[in-house]
């Protein structure tokens, strides 16, 4: 019997095996009369203002092959996923294959158990030999969380590691993403997280936020989607900026020579950063 090894990294803010297939899938100031929806009218908080971009464009972002993940435009019902014959090569593209039943959110194991337009991720090996399941999570590309359901965004990469690759070889991107659950944690709160080695982080410009690996960049030093912060910051302009609380007498509130705190769009709910710039 073939077996299924899998797992994925969380952000945009990475295994599944068919013999050797093995995937990896405060605050002072004033507020401004256009504060963010849901902060308006809060003492003390400055409005950093900002607009919501529009979503990327997650079907032209996907992997180019067979079918395409985020349109699902395979014939006869088939569900668009990574194809289990990948090159030894190169990118591993799309293909259209027989659809599961398993729904969303649910526990799955095998490649193809999965309803159409979802894949199973997070299985991994246990040291007996056997299995831990999975979770069926929709696939989406290039952080389009229009892609996803209402509670949930485009944030989790999947990885997938060649046929035949060597102990310790890193997966590769498979050129797809997951939609993952969001809300839940709190990004002023270290402990929010259950999971030993997560943190809170903001995922998407709505503000989303969601429990991943923690980031290695400390405050001021340069982040990015792959280089994320450590927790209790956010990445603006390349750089890591500190969170706070943003109502007046909120704590965390930003240390002396850090600025004033500031509530951004796409900051959630009573959050903002560490700016040294007034608005």
């Amino acid at each position: 019997m073939q077996v299924l090894l899998s797992r994925f990294t969380g952000m945009r803010a990475p295994c599944a095996a068919f013999g050797l297939l093995l995937l990896f899938a405060g605050c002072s100031g004033k507020k401004s009369e256009n504060a963010a929806p849901g902060d308006a009218g809060l003492p003390g908080v400055l409005d950093g203002g900002g607009k919501i971009p529009d979503p990327p464009n997650g079907e032209l972002a996907c992997q180019i092959g067979a079918c395409n993940y985020q349109t699902q435009d395979c014939p006869g019902g088939q569900t668009c996923i990574p194809t289990t014959t990948p090159p030894a090569s190169g990118d591993w593209p799309p293909s259209c294959q027989a659809a599961g039943t398993v729904a969303v959110g649910q526990s799955c194991s095998g490649w193809n158990d999965c309803a159409l337009g979802l894949f199973c991720a997070g299985v991994s090996a246990l040291p007996d030999g056997g299995i831990q399941p999975g979770t069926c999570r929709k696939l989406c590309c290039g952080g389009d969380w229009s892609a996803c359901g209402p509670d949930e965004s485009c944030y989790q990469q999947l990885f997938l590691l060649k046929p035949g690759a060597a102990p310790g070889t890193e997966p590769e991107y498979a050129g797809a993403d997951l939609c993952g659950p969001i809300g839940g944690c709190d990004v002023l709160d270290a402990t929010s997280c259950a999971e030993p080695g997560r943190t809170c982080q903001i995922v998407d410009p709505r503000g989303s936020v969601a429990c991943l690996p923690e980031g290695t960049v400390e405050l001021g030093g340069a982040c990015s989607s792959v280089t994320r912060c450590k927790s209790g910051a956010t990445c603006r302009g390349g750089k890591c900026r500190r969170l706070c609380r943003a109502e007046e007498g909120g704590t965390p509130a930003c240390p002396p020579g850090e600025g004033v705190c500031v509530h951004f769009v796409e900051n959630p709910h009573l959050v903002g950063e560490c700016t040294d710039v007034a608005l």
